[in-house]
């Protein structure tokens, strides 16, 4: 009876020694897993895949379809590592729901490499009155700006230099697109208008609403998101309020009926920059670290800008990528990111104006 008391104690042992391998092998033999928010399609899956390899680690790779989901989810559920826009990252900031950024630890990237035109605005943002130190608290993913996208076999090229008022031109009745999101919606309107789209008050918010209907009577515009990024390609549209990330990938797919082009408007845009952040409830810090810098490497910021589509904040990148034979060579006007300092600008934190244009926006859309 001892004997087999004793080899049934060896088998439970071993049998336990055996599960905690399997596990160690799904997880890793370091055991270590590193959760991840994005927002989706914003992230090649083959470099998750290549970092899991390197560092035997696993990565549980989650996404979200805007920032404000993001900033809930981070309220109840605990993420290593979170790609929010840059007006999110400062809300997080003020709410103390991510951590500074220590720059030295991230290996592959620093300050002075960033592309100088992202450098500039991030430093007005910086010195603005109540300013906000973006790097303090995030490193750079991508950045771009808003603009029209357009279809030149069906406009005008003399009616684009119209700017944001294009969108108000009958003739395009029926093929114009707006982007459905309070804040660039109501961008294009302030620009035109020659507002801040930070500064406005009541009253040049209510013109700037009316600038919105007056679009709506006049062309009878769809309210699209990311439906455009195959719709535009299609010929559904003429004309849409775009992401200059999403008219390159609409750009790149091959039509021979549609002739598409982009352009940001003197008037000024929303220059954006989203950024990694590592919220304060992190679970395993170094690794999100270590996730950073291998995505800042230049080879792998490189293979995802052009999976994404959007610009790299690294110069040296950012530079190689329109160089003749790379990817965005016939798309450099669109993939390099010039700052019109004085009238382009970043959105910031404001959670009254925030609730003031969904308000706005809500009643647009039931006009």
């Amino acid at each position: 009876m001892e004997g087999e008391k004793r080899m049934k104690k060896i088998s439970i042992l071993l049998l336990g020694a055996l599960m905690v391998f399997i596990l160690n092998s799904c997880q890793g033999s370091s055991g270590s897993s590193l959760n991840i928010y994005n927002v989706g399609e914003y992230l090649d899956l083959d470099l998750i895949d290549e970092f899991e390899k390197e560092y035997n680690v696993s990565v549980n790779y989650t996404t979200f379809d805007s920032n404000e989901t993001a900033i809930t989810k981070m309220q109840s559920d605990s993420y290593d590592l979170v790609v929010l826009s840059d007006y999110a990252v400062e809300q997080a900031s003020v709410n103390n729901m991510i951590e500074p950024i220590d720059w030295s630890r991230v290996d592959s990237f620093n300050q002075n490499i960033i592309v100088d035109s992202l450098k500039g605005i991030l430093a007005d943002l910086k010195e603005e009155e109540n300013g906000f130190d973006f790097l303090s608290y995030s490193v750079p993913y991508f950045f771009g700006k808003v603009g029209i996208c357009y279809d030149k076999n069906k406009v005008d090229e003399e009616d684009v230099l119209d700017g944001y008022e294009i969108l108000h031109n009958k003739k395009y009745e029926g093929q114009v697109a707006y982007y459905d999101s309070s804040r660039d919606g109501f961008m294009a309107a302030y620009k035109e208008l020659g507002y801040s789209m930070n500064l406005s008050s009541l009253e040049e918010t209510e013109e700037a609403f009316n600038w919105i209907k007056q679009i709506r009577k006049t062309v009878n515009c769809a309210f699209k998101t990311d439906e455009l990024l195959s719709e535009m390609p299609d010929g559904k549209y003429a004309i849409s309020l775009m992401y200059s990330g999403d008219a390159i990938y609409s750009m790149m797919e091959e039509n021979d009926d549609v002739d598409l082009d982009f352009y940001v408007p003197e008037c000024g845009s929303n220059f954006f920059c989203d950024g990694m952040v590592i919220p304060s409830s992190a679970k395993n810090e170094d690794l999100a670290y270590k996730f950073i810098s291998f995505m800042l490497r230049p080879e792998n910021a490189k293979a995802n800008s052009i999976y994404v589509g959007y610009s790299s904040p690294i110069a040296s990148v950012y530079d190689e990528l329109v160089m003749p034979g790379e990817e965005f060579a016939d798309y450099k006007d669109y993939y390099i990111v010039n700052y019109n300092k004085g009238y382009d600008e970043i959105y910031r934190y404001n959670p009254q104006m925030t609730v003031i244009l969904n308000d706005y926006w809500i009643k647009l859309k039931l006009s």
